[in-house]
């Protein structure tokens, strides 16, 4: 196969990087990266002698800011699940010394959501008001919508009960803390919740109100 003049260029590149290496006395390169959201993140590349002084080098780090793109694959593309990848790459002359090894090391980001069930314990004038008037109550992230089953005039009395359930609900619900299937992972700010999850309907156990909430949580991967 016939080499084009942009390989032949490129193999010059690395020939000309390969004499820095040596000139600098250079045992590895480690290069800090992370990635997603469609693009490369920020990238540093770092030098290293055999007794781990860091070396400055321009000319080696422009050579590998588009060579380490040849040699290693990076996944910067999310999609709503998979978030990005962070890591390093280590670089190293190979054994016969004209060319370089490249090996990476990261972990994936992805956001997960887990649904669990939780009690919200209530006041027996809390829980007859709600039997008596709502049909069911959801929102997440500070917000609770109460929506009820029948026309009525609320009295100040009432108005003050809902206000104290809407902000109990809002407590527990920012308070809870999921027992996540991933044990490694990292639960987030968001979440929502309902009390008519998968078309159930208001369930009330004595003085606690059945609650599904749903919770936004980070999980890692080993990536390749």
């Amino acid at each position: 196969m016939e080499t084009t003049l942009l390989q032949k260029l490129k193999i010059k590149n690395m020939e000309n990087a390969i004499k820095i290496w040596k000139k600098l006395k250079i045992e590895k390169s480690i290069l800090e990266f992370d990635c997603g959201g469609d693009s490369m993140g920020s990238t540093e590349f770092k030098f290293f002698d055999k007794n781990e002084n860091e070396i400055e080098s321009n000319e080696l780090t422009t050579y590998f800011e588009d060579a380490v793109y040849d040699n290693v694959e990076f996944y910067v593309n999310s999609d709503g699940h998979y978030q990005g990848e962070a890591g390093t790459v280590e670089i190293v002359l190979n054994e016969d010394g004209d060319s370089f090894d490249y090996s990476k090391t990261a972990q994936s980001e992805y956001s997960e959501t887990q649904t669990s069930k939780m009690e919200i314990e209530l006041s027996p004038k809390m829980i007859e008001f709600i039997k008596e008037n709502v049909s069911n109550i959801n929102g997440g992230d500070g917000n609770v919508v109460v929506n009820f089953k029948r026309d009525f005039i609320m009295t100040d009395k009432q108005e003050k009960l809902l206000e104290e359930i809407k902000a109990k609900i809002e407590t527990e619900t920012e308070e809870f803390e999921p027992e996540l299937d991933n044990e490694d992972g990292e639960v987030q700010d968001w979440f929502t919740f309902t009390t008519n999850d998968d078309g159930e309907v208001l369930t009330i156990n004595g003085s606690d109100l059945i609650v599904s909430i749903r919770n936004s949580y980070t999980e890692y991967r080993d990536s390749d």
